[in-house]
């Protein structure tokens, strides 16, 4: 019996389906932006002054409630800088809205949203002595202590932005902060992201949530800061593609995703982190001398399992389901003395007890080694600080001392920012730092035999970082970068810790600048990047590059903004770090090239009052690549093909 099934041009539907999602997305904004603005027309300004006049006899309670300008509502840190409320829309607003929701033009994602991220620079991201947990990869959307937001607000502020995931899902996050009073105000916030992704075993979803509060005593003797933060992250880890062709020649059968065969089917990760802090402050001489007194407590859980072990990985030692797991316990006590000194420096040194407890299950031995099952630490930390505020100059300092066995090394900082103008800024800052490394290279067990081991005799790290930048007006923003550090720490091609006591010596020279003529407008950042030594141990592209050419213009009596052009971002070919998903990490590898492509988006922004929509044909390139894709974010874990991306950001006043 022959088959009757009817042969389908996929390439012609997805083509349509996609020309009809433009027609609806387009036809959405429209509605919404003649919603909005119909409310504005002056036309009908006199008959709603009317209908509010006759409301307004009928309820004498009622009050209008002030129309307060935007800069009236703030947030800072834990540190209390602060930054007003930004309800403008530029490129630069644009490049943020992404699931970072921060500027990604370091980063490459990989083909789902809420995984991880290839960096495609260095940093150096500790601001402490206190050695990092396990899964670093995992943390692309994490708030450390010092990014917790508190808020400043006449009314109650709400911020509410979303925007689709990849194949299915959405990323939510949610803001709602008040001031109680002049010398209260409360916050909470939540960031939920679900993703379903298009090849197999690739969901991502995570959670986040913060709470603060602030109270300033009413003789201003006393103040006490409060959060409490959780993050969640739960990934089905596939391993990447088994059978790279399928991808690289996907012609029909494959151009749907969940086709092509991956290394893992039943594998899954997830890590969880909460952090709880409350500090004290109390005027012992007010203005001059206050006791401060400063409690956090930390927890942290990573779990890799699976149903069956997976000889592409490596033997096991047992047969069963796998359920690797590791955590770590910090709890963190300062207690310290301030000083000012007619509000323009300000001293502080204090002493912080440091308990961690770091561990596994169980005890593990593997033929004749044995792997501890904990690693339990009590230290002190002599904790100064310095701040000098001298109007157009500021001078900020830090210097933390181990002076015990675990923790035994320091932390060195010092910052300067000079303003002379409006137009002109200098910031240069450095960074000597001597730390033990992570605990994921000192000590790691795991069911798959090869993931075992303990390093406790490796040496701290030494690490020497230089940063200047100088941004003015007319000529751009240039920042300039160094890293030297010692006694490197990482994972290799084989997937196991090392350190190399020569270590990696990087520099960087960033150039951005904004251009505009008339309606259009020219965004262009430029980074040259060298790894100066130990570029076996170091993998970076040469250079990163991204402009926008976009046009700019009000309509509607100047109440819509619209914002709409393209964004090019390439990079050089290099062999970038492959992602293991046991350790959620990268390790080196020196078999496969990424980069070297474009990657070209179509945007469409538009601003209405404090209400922002975001449109965005990302990797619109990709559809001319359908037979012979050949990008890639990591060895064996395509880039994204062509999607349609689009998102909100709403911003209440009251």
């Amino acid at each position: 019996m022959k088959s009757q099934f009817k042969i389908v041009n996929l390439h012609e539907t997805k083509s349509n389906l996609v020309k009809s999602l433009i027609r609806y997305l387009f036809l959405f904004t429209t509605l919404i932006a003649h919603s909005q603005i119909r409310q504005l027309n002056p036309e009908g300004a006199e008959k709603q002054n009317e209908i509010k006049q006759a409301s307004q006899k009928k309820d004498s309670i009622k009050k209008k409630l002030p129309q307060l300008p935007a800069s009236r509502y703030k947030l800072f840190n834990i540190e209390n800088d602060t930054i007003q409320v930004d309800t403008t829309l530029s490129i630069r607003d644009a490049y943020r809205f992404n699931q970072l929701f921060k500027d990604d033009f370091d980063y490459l994602s990989f083909s789902n949203i809420g995984y991880v991220l290839t960096n495609l620079s260095y940093n150096v991201k500790t601001d402490n002595l206190l050695p990092g947990f396990v899964a670093q990869s995992k943390l692309t959307d994490y708030w450390y202590h010092n990014q917790v937001p508190f808020y400043k607000t006449p009314t109650p502020y709400s911020d509410i932005s979303y925007l689709n995931g990849i194949g299915q899902g959405q990323i939510l996050k949610v803001i709602f902060a008040s001031n109680i009073n002049k010398r209260l105000n409360i916050s909470a916030g939540y960031r939920g992201l679900s993703s379903l992704g298009l090849y197999k075993n690739s969901i991502a979803t995570s959670g986040r949530f913060s709470g603060s509060l602030n109270y300033k005593s009413k003789n201003n003797l006393y103040q006490l800061k409060f959060y409490y933060y959780t993050y969640e992250k739960t990934n089905e880890e596939n391993g990447g593609l088994k059978y790279p062709e399928q991808f690289e020649q996907s012609g029909d059968i494959f151009s749907d995703r969940s086709r092509i065969e991956v290394n893992l089917s039943d594998a899954q990760t997830q890590l969880v982190k909460r952090r709880l802090y409350a500090g004290q402050e109390y005027a012992l001489i007010k203005e001059k001398l206050h006791l401060i007194d400063e409690l956090t407590y930390h927890t942290n859980a990573y779990k890799f399992e699976q149903n069956i072990p997976d000889n592409s990985i490596g033997t096991s030692s047992i047969n069963s389901a796998i359920k690797d797991s590791v955590y770590l316990d910090r709890l963190e006590n300062l207690t310290a003395l301030k000083f000012s000194l007619k509000q323009k420096i300000e001293l502080r040194s204090g002493l912080r007890y440091v308990h961690q407890t770091y561990g596994f299950d169980s005890l593990k031995i593997i033929q004749t080694i044995q792997i501890p099952k904990k690693l339990t630490y009590d230290d002190l930390i002599l904790d100064n600080k310095m701040n000098v505020n001298l109007g157009q100059l500021q001078i900020d300092g830090q210097l933390n001392i181990g002076f015990t066995n675990n923790l035994s090394g320091y932390y060195l900082k010092g910052s300067i920012n000079y303003m002379p103008n409006e137009e002109t800024a200098f910031t240069g800052q450095i960074k000597s730092i001597s730390k033990r490394p992570d605990f994921k290279y000192i000590l790691y067990q795991s069911a798959y035999d090869k993931y075992n081991w303990n390093h406790t005799d490796y040496k701290n790290e030494l690490t020497q970082d230089i940063t200047g930048n100088i941004n003015y007006k007319n000529w751009g923003n240039l920042t300039f970068k160094q890293i030297i550090i010692n006694n490197y720490t990482y994972f290799g091609t084989d997937s196991l810790a090392h350190q190399n006591a020569q270590g990696v010596k990087y520099t960087s020279l960033k150039y951005q600048k904004d251009l505009s003529y008339k309606k259009w407008g020219l965004a262009t950042d430029f980074k040259l990047q060298k790894v100066l030594q130990g570029s076996d141990l170091l993998h970076l592209p040469t250079y990163i590059i991204r402009s926008s050419l976009f046009y700019s213009n009000y309509f509607y009596q100047h109440n819509l903004y619209i914002q709409t052009g393209f964004t090019v971002k390439y990079f050089e070919a290099y062999y970038a770090d492959a992602y293991n998903p046991v350790l959620s990490d990268f390790v080196l590898q020196e078999n496969q090239k990424i980069g070297g492509y474009p990657i070209l988006d179509y945007f469409i922004n538009l601003k209405i009052k404090r209400f922002r929509f975001y449109l965005k044909l990302a990797h619109i390139n990709a559809l001319t690549k359908q037979k012979y894709p050949d990008y890639y974010a990591a060895p064996l874990e395509p880039y994204q093909d062509f999607n349609i991306r689009f998102g909100l950001r709403w911003i209440f006043f009251n």
